[in-house]
């Protein structure tokens, strides 16, 4: 069956039938599943249905009124949608057709609107697989977001069409922005990490005691290459009266994310002729501390 829209006027001439249709069926994934006449006459008076940014459509078919849809927010560059099926029009496959009518009236007729979006509980499967077959990506997924009568909260599901998409035809997917935001802060900690080693092995920092100080955690640990246990106190005198040398040269870096504010580093040390391989423990919250220090010699 095709489905059209036919424009709704909630105020007058559909009033009557616009309380019928909320009052007699039953919407169990929104907010209020049960409507009761003074709720709708009173969401009619307050402007709910009708406005300037504010568009409402019944779904009509060959067989009859199949629901209606509102749209909201219509002077903004986001708009939203409420579509509402009545019950025995449910599971016939509508939703997706009238998702698409929706879309094409509003980037038809509203040349400031940049995207669509739609919102739905997490359990409400139909209308999530409408919005996935009509293209619309899924674009955030609230905790607790959508209230629920007499039960705990659910997730709110927020699904959008961009403008461009549907003149070009393509979809533009949502990028892992969680994922990138992880990948720059593990990056930053770990050249945080690095500078903060190199600052260790300067010459002209280990002779500083209040320098190195500011670099050990107080429950720092050395194991030396002779396989000597050091303290932080112990190295800080130790190093006090190493000579000043130039600093040694890394190489094979690598490193790795312990946790949010921790970073073990490894390398290979060519220091005063002798070849090292080192690894370092550092806790980067909110300044570099090193926690414990490792050499061993490669013969």
């Amino acid at each position: 069956m095709s489905l059209s829209l036919t424009p709704m006027d909630p105020s007058r001439r559909d009033r009557a039938e616009l309380i019928a249709f909320l009052t007699t069926n039953v919407f169990p994934f929104h907010v209020r599943a049960r409507l009761t006449a003074p709720d709708v006459e009173r969401a009619i008076d307050d402007g709910v249905w009708h406005g300037d940014d504010i568009e409402a459509h019944w779904l009509d078919g060959d067989r009859g009124r199949v629901g209606l849809v509102r749209l909201d927010d219509l002077g903004d560059a986001t708009a939203m949608i409420d579509l509402r099926l009545a019950e025995v029009w449910r599971g016939h496959g509508f939703g997706t057709t009238a998702l698409a009518l929706a879309r094409d009236r509003v980037f038809s007729s509203r040349a400031n609107v940049l995207r669509l979006e739609g919102q739905t509980r997490e359990d409400n499967l139909a209308m999530r697989r409408a919005f996935e077959r009509g293209g619309w990506v899924c674009e955030a997924y609230y905790r607790d977001g959508w209230p629920v009568e007499g039960a705990e909260p659910v997730a709110s599901v927020a699904y959008s069409v961009l403008r461009r998409d549907h003149l070009s035809g393509r979809t533009t997917p949502v990028p892992n922005t969680l994922t990138r935001l992880r990948v720059e802060a593990a990056d930053a900690l770990v050249a945080t990490a690095w500078a903060a080693e190199e600052r260790l092995l300067d010459p002209a920092v280990r002779r500083v005691p209040a320098d190195v100080d500011r670099l050990l955690d107080d429950a720092f640990v050395e194991i030396g290459q002779s396989g000597r246990r050091w303290t932080k106190r112990a190295i800080i005198e130790a190093l006090s009266d190493e000579p000043g040398e130039a600093p040694g040269t890394i190489t094979e870096r690598a490193a790795r994310t312990i946790a949010s504010d921790t970073v073990l580093l490894e390398y290979v040390l060519c220091f005063d002729g002798r070849v090292s391989r080192r690894s370092s423990l550092w806790r980067v919250s909110p300044d570099p501390r090193c926690l414990f220090h490792q050499g061993t010699t490669v013969a």
